[in-house]
């Protein structure tokens, strides 16, 4: 079957179950929402299908155009077409923000980027976020506000051009603004791909018209 797909899928993070026997699909090209109360596997499900560390899949698989990826290292995945925007995005101490996407897309295509091209791209990018801060030379996330964070995120994404994009609460920390802004942009990207978001704002969702919510409490 072609695009993403969940069966049965079951998670464990420090030997406690957050996830139990879910099954859910994603198509390419369609935006999708999952919601449901804290605590209900949203952030959890999108860190295994990436394959972020502490994340134990017990039980089930996540196959891409029927291929089994359950055990595919992070890297690996990425070079497939996977992209997360953490809920809580890290602040990297040390590293450029232009350094920091020339090896993250040097490694996803193996070959060097024109970073004069991408920069070029990003502060477009930025300037329509209304990121007034955003200067690639910075630190990654390193004195960013909450929403700035976001719409790093954002830019690394639009940068990355992933097959799939998972957005963990995207519009945390943005004002009425800002989120006007990111709808816009999301409705309106210069490629093809998936958006699997989790919010709980409605006024997000309204504007995305996701073609499938899935209701994570419903699923399990």
């Amino acid at each position: 079957m072609k695009g993403l797909v969940i069966t049965d899928l079951s998670v464990s993070v420090d030997d406690r179950t957050i996830i139990d026997h879910l099954s859910l699909s994603f198509s390419d090209q369609q935006v999708y929402a999952l919601t449901g109360r804290n605590g209900s596997g949203k952030s959890t499900l999108l860190n295994a299908i990436m394959g972020a560390p502490g994340y134990q899949i017990t039980s089930g698989s996540i196959t891409l155009d029927g291929n089994n990826i359950t055990n595919l290292p992070t890297d690996q995945r990425a070079k497939l077409g996977l992209f997360l925007a953490m809920q809580y995005p890290a602040e990297i101490a040390g590293v450029s923000y232009a350094d920091f996407l020339k090896t993250a897309l040097t490694r996803l295509h193996d070959y060097a980027p024109d970073m004069k091209s991408t920069l070029h791209d990003l502060r477009r990018h930025a300037k329509a976020l209304n990121f007034i801060n955003f200067d690639y030379g910075r630190e990654v996330n390193v004195g960013f506000s909450g929403g700035e964070k976001k719409k790093s995120e954002i830019l690394q994404m639009l940068a990355i051009k992933p097959r799939f994009a998972f957005l963990d609460e995207p519009d945390s920390g943005l004002d009425t603004a800002s989120l006007h802004r990111l709808a816009n942009y999301l409705n309106n990207l210069d490629y093809p791909t998936s958006l699997i978001i989790v919010s709980h704002n409605r006024r997000l969702l309204n504007s995305l018209r996701p073609l499938v919510i899935y209701d994570m409490e419903k699923l399990q």
